[in-house]
């Protein structure tokens, strides 16, 4: 039996693992570098794997997580620079492309849950749609990663700044 339960509430370290710890696989389909950082931090902290979905403009990305592989910051150690890398609500997103990747995560999902096919474990795959292509980038295990290493400098949670277009960056009110 499969479960899909949205959380359309922005996570925090001291919410995400109470979010994610009674899901087999998490889909982060979040639209910010501060949740992805977060969402994979706590996803390799609790041993949970989960799909990585990334788009701007026309062109998206996707990775799959599963412990023992490469993470998200095996590849992006780091959030980019403060306004290095524009807003989807500045630059724009491509409905189709967000549709695109969605499915290829749903894809992700059913594969790792019922144990067939092969998942995007150590490799990201980036669309364009502007030329309808493809691309599969091979990754490694970075030994030097600093949530997944065998001495990881991240050992704990911690909350990063929210995009500064982002309306609803403070806690709802109860």
């Amino acid at each position: 039996e499969i479960t899909i339960e949205t959380y359309p509430e922005r996570v925090f370290a001291d919410n995400i693992l109470d979010i994610i710890m009674d899901y087999d696989f998490i889909i982060d389909g979040t639209d910010n570098f501060p949740a992805k950082f977060l969402i994979n931090d706590a996803c390799v902290l609790a041993g949970k794997p989960f799909s990585h979905g990334g788009i701007l403009r026309f062109d998206g990305q996707t990775m799959t997580y599963v412990p023992g592989h490469s993470c998200y910051r095996c590849v992006f150690q780091n959030m980019p620079p403060k306004n290095a890398v524009p807003t989807c609500s500045q630059a724009g997103v491509l409905g189709a492309v967000a549709g695109m990747l969605g499915t290829i995560q749903a894809a992700e999902a059913l594969k790792y849950l019922t144990g067939q096919g092969e998942l995007l474990t150590d490799r990201l795959l980036v669309f364009n749609a502007l030329n309808m292509e493809f691309r599969t980038i091979k990754l490694g295990k970075n030994n030097d990663c600093p949530i997944c290493s065998e001495n990881p400098a991240i050992t704990e949670l911690k909350d990063y700044e929210q995009p500064v277009c982002d309306i609803n960056a403070g806690r709802k009110n109860s």
